[in-house]
C-alpha cells in the first residue's frame, strides 16, 4: 500500500499504476490530497488502515528503489524498519556562494534527506551514477554540500540489496541523527526480513 502511495505522490511510474516505466513525470496525487480523501471517506471499509499507513507516506520519490530505501530506513521497528523517521524525498537546498562556485549549481536536490540534521542519503543507481563524468559530478556535489555543513552518505544498488550493508548504513545514519538504538520489538530481526520480503529486496547477507 505504501509503495503505491509513494508512486502516486512521486515522479516515476511502474506497472503498479498501470503504465510503462517512466521517470521525471508529474505526480498523480499528493500526500495532502490522499489524506483529505481518506478523511472525507472515513466510513469506507479499510479507511482506518489506510489512514494509519499515510503517516509514513512522503511525496517526491523519484524511483521505486528510492521508495524502498525510504521505507526500510524510515519505518518504525514494529514494521521492520530502522526507525530513523521517514525522510524528505528529493528535498531542494539552496547552494551557498562557495558551493555554487564549485558546482555551478544554484541548488541541490537530496534523494533522501533529514534537513534538521543536515543529512543527505543519495541512492546511486547504475543508470545515473556510472562513468567518469558522473563520478566527478558526484564528488563536486558532495564536497560542496559538506562545505555547507551537510553529511552526504551514498548508497549503491548492491548495498540496498545486501542485508548486511543496509544494517551498517542504518547504524551510521542513526549516529548522525542522534537516534537511540533501543529495540523493544522482540521479533525485530524477523520483522526486518519480512519487510524486505514485502518490498522485493533480497534477504541474504551478500
Amino acid at each position: 500500500m505504501l509503495e503505491l502511495g509513494y508512486e502516486l505522490c512521486g515522479t516515476y511510474r511502474t506497472r503498479r499504476t498501470g503504465a510503462a516505466t517512466a521517470y521525471g513525470v508529474e505526480p498523480l496525487a499528493s500526500v495532502k490530497t490522499l489524506c483529505g480523501y481518506v478523511a472525507r471517506n472515513a466510513s469506507v471499509d479499510g479507511a482506518r488502515k489506510v489512514s494509519r499507513a499515510l503517516r509514513y507516506l512522503a511525496g517526491g520519490s523519484a524511483s521505486a528503489r528510492e521508495t524502498k530505501q525510504a521505507l526500510v530506513l524510515g519505518l518504525p521497528h514494529r514494521h521492520g524498519g530502522y526507525g530513523l523517521g521517514i525522510p524528505r524525498m528529493n528535498y531542494e537546498v539552496r547552494a551557498s556562494r562557495a558551493a555554487e562556485a564549485l558546482t555551478g549549481k544554484k541548488s541541490f536536490r537530496m534523494d533522501l534527506c533529514w534537513p534538521e540534521r543536515k543529512l543527505d542519503v543519495e541512492y546511486q543507481s547504475r543508470e545515473w551514477h556510472e562513468g567518469e563524468a558522473s563520478r566527478v559530478s558526484d564528488s563536486r556535489r558532495a564536497n560542496a554540500l559538506m562545505s555547507m555543513g551537510w553529511t552526504v552518505v551514498g548508497v549503491t544498488n548492491d548495498e540496498l540489496d545486501s542485508f548486511a550493508a543496509t544494517e551498517a548504513i542504518a547504524q551510521t545514519l542513526r549516529r548522525h541523527l542522534g537516534k537511540h538504538s533501543q529495540i523493544r520489538t522482540s521479533d525485530y530481526h524477523a520483522r526486518k526480513l519480512e519487510l524486505r520480503r514485502h518490498l522485493g529486496l533480497p534477504m541474504g547477507y551478500e
